[in-house]
């Protein structure tokens, strides 16, 4: 068997998860998707937990790409800041397998999602870190308290993710509303 059957399955698993949920969603549904047999499915993964886990740590990669490819061409803090936030939220606005596991209630009371869920947070946490680090040795950051401030961004991220994702709007719209509070965590709300 090849790597390439396995992404075969992450992806049609995607698909079938996203369209059926985490909970509906059958080893078989999954099988049926890629075009396979089931028995070929469980030479890569045990269970239906499996799959997830490597569907949502493939979706976590693709948002990892997106953020250094978008960043690494950066030079301004500020604008690394920005757009770190903007390319997460507007991939969290897709509602993907990767928002699930970080926020359906449902999906909390597997232990294989709270890794799931340190593990990205870990990653985002030390990623607005180097951010807030390279802001603060060129000057454009005040010194600050490197790990608690990230861990206030991201929170204020988390926060926000609803209210947007719940409004409906046009791209436009919702690039202009994540700016709105970018440039809040930035400047504050002062004039």
């Amino acid at each position: 068997m090849t790597k390439l059957g396995k992404t075969q399955f992450i992806q049609a698993a995607a698909q079938t998860f996203q369209r059926y949920g985490f909970k509906k969603t059958t080893m078989d549904d999954i099988a049926f998707g890629a075009g396979k047999g089931k028995s070929s499915l469980y030479y890569y993964f045990k269970n239906k937990e499996e799959v997830f886990e490597a569907v949502v740590d493939h979706e976590a990669e693709q948002l990892k790409s997106d953020i250094y490819a978008r960043i690494s061409k950066i030079d301004k803090a500020t604008d690394k800041l920005r757009y770190y936030i903007l390319v997460r939220m507007k991939r969290f606005g897709t509602k993907g397998n990767l928002y699930e596991a970080l926020n359906d209630s449902f999906l909390m009371t597997f232990t294989f999602i709270e890794k799931i869920r340190n593990k990205h947070r870990e990653w985002e946490i030390s990623e607005i870190e180097k951010i807030l680090d390279y802001g603060i040795k060129r000057y454009e950051f005040k010194t600050v308290d490197v790990h608690f401030m990230s861990q206030t961004i991201l929170t204020a991220m988390v926060g926000f993710e609803l209210p947007l994702l719940l409004s409906q709007q046009t791209e436009t719209e919702f690039e202009k509303q994540i700016n709105e509070v970018i440039g809040m965590l930035l400047y504050g709300i002062c004039s």
